[in-house]
């Protein structure tokens, strides 16, 4: 891999938009429900593929059906319910804690290759699990302190 620094500038303008609109749009008077986020998610699915396209990137070759099985649980857990939790969750508590979720996903994902790939946790991992999970408690507590 390499990098470039147009491509890290395009990273850290991702991330500022994307807080920048999970604060916006508390204020919005936005659509709700799942045709709402799946009109979101076809519009940037459509222009990350132009994007592709654009920057040179090509299928090399056809995925084995262990690649295409990865990509619906992507699509089905990673995008639909998780996206859907998430504009849930930032109409109803605080953008800090409505992203912590972004926080856990590593977290889950190592458990996950436990439980199903046989994986082994490390002491490094634990640790760096128990800081992430650590980080989660602590942007919550403000709003678990008010109840």
């Amino acid at each position: 891999m390499s990098a470039t620094p147009l491509g890290a500038a395009v990273i850290l303008l991702a991330a500022a938009a994307w807080a920048f609109g999970s604060i916006w749009s508390r204020y919005l008077p936005l659509p709700r429900g799942a045709m709402a986020s799946a009109v979101e998610m076809l519009v940037a699915g459509a222009a990350l593929l132009g994007a592709s396209y654009l920057s040179g990137e090509r299928l090399q070759h056809w995925p084995a059906l262990g690649g295409w099985l990865a990509l619906g649980y992507l699509v089905v857990f990673g995008s639909l319910i998780a996206f859907s939790a998430y504009l849930y969750l930032l109409g109803r508590v605080r953008p800090a804690a409505a992203t912590s979720y972004a926080y856990v996903n590593p977290v889950v994902a190592v458990l996950l290759g436990t439980l199903f790939v046989g994986e082994r946790i490390g002491p490094a991992e634990m640790l760096a699990m128990l800081v992430i999970v650590g980080a989660v408690v602590l942007i919550g507590l403000p709003q678990w302190r008010r109840r």
